[in-house]
């Protein structure tokens, strides 16, 4: 019986924590514009309609649908069908915390740290706000992107590709995570390319066929121009100008016209140099492919420093990535993570309605630029670990040599 507690107790109590934290909020943000009408035609049984009108993140709401049909058929409003929907998107960060706890335990690290990560893992989403915010989404992708690192550097090439591909269908922007997956494979990294591919066309087939090009060309379009609107929080505000709407005294600001060509496209083409160094600094024996996490946080985080639309949820995928590299490689509790957490929140929660947009943006520069060099000496620098320590961890990161292992 004490085995058996123990094997469950973790497992019950992220669930009780996951529904909890996601029903500790009814607010539904973007997603009452965004996502609604959609779902309203899935649930009346239009899926033609609904494949038309789904947002660019429409495939996410494939792997919600069980949760948000249950909910229907139950009677609920649209908000409680929303929040159970935004429950199956905890089960990532939850899968993913019970990931690293298996790997801590691996490792013998203490139950202190063992708890934080995990804390990490399903606090963090709810302090930068993804659920109420309206895109629980960004949270199920970014697990998925660092449950796809973890996976690769088993050596399980097919579920990684899987994973990885479930992310690039529900987020255009995990295709960040490209590179770091397949750094992170000791091998057979073609096959997990193809699955990744496979798994991606899957998922955006039925809205690319059902509505034909003009879908698909919303889509590229998402992934190539940013709006124009301005938020303080990101690199470029310092090119912004006022301007006010017809009848309105509030100004809001725009950005120029080039930035918004060129602020996606910069953040995908980053990638492909920086994931370039990591290779060739893996090559060199510099880092180890644990570290593809480093640089997956990396990315994510340049993501959020160079979009002009950056929110607070967009720092939710950096988060979990960060935590999944600093339960591996460091044996401390996850400080990097925590403090992403805490000054997000702080910047994005609580100063944002209460400070000027200038300063404002100051405040996010003031840690972001840190945290974004700190992160880039990680990811290529790696971090050197007690010789005690070497066995454990790669042991628990070394692929599995079972006949028939994917």
């Amino acid at each position: 019986m004490p085995r058996f507690v123990d094997r469950f107790a973790l497992p019950v109590a992220l669930l009780i924590g996951a529904i909890l934290l996601t029903w500790s909020s009814t607010a539904t943000g973007d997603a009452l514009v965004e996502l609604r009408p959609s779902v309203d035609l899935l649930l009346a049984g239009h899926v033609g309609a609904f494949l038309a009108a789904a947002p660019l993140y429409g495939p996410s709401v494939l792997l919600r649908a069980p949760f948000l049909f249950a909910a229907d058929a139950l009677g609920a409003s649209w908000v409680q069908v929303f929040l159970a929907g935004a429950l199956a998107c905890m089960l990532a960060p939850l899968a993913l915390a019970l990931a690293l706890d298996g790997r801590l335990r691996t490792l013998a690290r203490p139950r202190a740290t063992r708890t934080a990560v995990v804390l990490v893992c399903l606090l963090g989403p709810w302090l930068l706000r993804a659920t109420p915010m309206g895109h629980p989404e960004e949270t199920l992708a970014g697990a998925l992107c660092a449950l796809a690192v973890l996976i690769a550097l088993r050596g399980h090439s097919g579920w990684a590709g899987l994973v990885l591909g479930a992310a690039i269908a529900c987020k255009p922007w995990a295709l960040l995570a490209v590179g770091p997956v397949l750094l992170a494979a000791p091998e057979r990294r073609v096959r997990l390319l193809l699955v990744a591919g496979a798994t991606t066309f899957a998922g955006l087939a039925p809205f690319y066929l059902g509505v034909g090009a003009e879908h698909a060309r919303g889509a590229v379009q998402g992934l190539r121009t940013a709006p124009r609107y301005f938020h303080p929080e990101q690199l470029f505000w310092p090119l912004r100008t006022k301007v006010f709407a017809p009848g309105s005294s509030v100004p809001g600001y725009h950005g120029p016209e080039v930035v918004s060509r060129l602020a996606h496209p910069a953040i995908v083409a980053l990638a492909l140099p920086l994931s370039g160094l990591f290779a060739w600094r893996l090559h060199r024996g510099a880092v180890q492919r644990r570290d593809a996490l480093a640089l997956l946080a990396l990315l994510l985080l340049l993501r959020c420093l160079l979009d002009p639309w950056n929110s607070v949820y967009y720092l939710v995928p950096a988060v979990l990535a960060l935590v999944a590299w600093e339960a591996l490689a460091r044996e401390g509790l996850p400080t990097g993570a925590i403090a992403l957490v805490a000054l997000g929140h702080l910047t994005f929660v609580t100063l944002e309605p209460r400070i000027s947009p200038d300063a404002l943006a100051a405040c996010y520069l003031a840690w972001a630029l840190p945290a974004t060099w700190l992160l880039a000496r990680t990811a290529f620098s790696g971090l050197r670990v007690p010789q005690r320590n070497a066995q454990p961890i790669s042991s628990a990161i070394a692929p599995r040599t079972s006949p028939g292992a994917t």
